[in-house]
């Protein structure tokens, strides 16, 4: 078996047949990027301008245009988050303060519902609004948070009424 690479005849030739390319360009070449002319050209996609449109200005929810949601969109949603479970947190401490028996085995069922129900609206809520809200519409999306943050907050412990 013999080696395969440049012949001995021809020291220009490589392992393909060509001739090489490095002695043929000079070195300054092979770091030039060419120009519109050359046919190997192919032009990128056009850069974003740094002017703020009319219609980016009028979009509702301040999210980028590549659909993802903006920073201060995310922050908002893990605080809001965070919230709801606290509210979560706070009726369970509440539920622990409270535990009522009723005469009928009906009424003291119905008030066990009402505190499991408690205990589970901060996190339904949160999650609903994030499934029901698209995320297209993030100004709504946090407003509807905010909105069931007061809703489903464990009032009782809040104004001290449950202490």
């Amino acid at each position: 078996m013999t080696p395969r690479g440049p012949s001995a005849t021809d020291p220009d030739e490589t392992d393909h047949g060509r001739p090489d390319v490095a002695s043929a360009v000079g070195d300054d070449d092979a770091l030039s990027w060419g120009d519109e002319r050359d046919a190997s050209h192919v032009d990128g996609p056009p850069r974003a301008s740094l002017r703020v449109d009319a219609s980016d200005a009028t979009e509702d929810d301040g999210e980028q245009a590549s659909g993802s949601m903006s920073s201060a969109s995310l922050v908002a949603h893990g605080v809001l988050g965070g919230v709801f479970l606290l509210s979560t947190v706070g009726w369970i401490a509440l539920s622990a303060r409270f535990a009522y028996t009723f005469s009928t085995v009906v009424a003291t069922g119905l008030w066990r519902l009402g505190v499991i129900l408690a205990i589970v609206a901060p996190l339904l809520w949160f999650l609903s609004s994030i499934v029901l809200v698209p995320a297209s519409r993030g100004r709504r999306r946090i407003m509807v948070m905010v909105i069931g943050a007061l809703v489903v907050a464990p009032w009782p412990l809040l104004i001290g009424v449950g202490a």
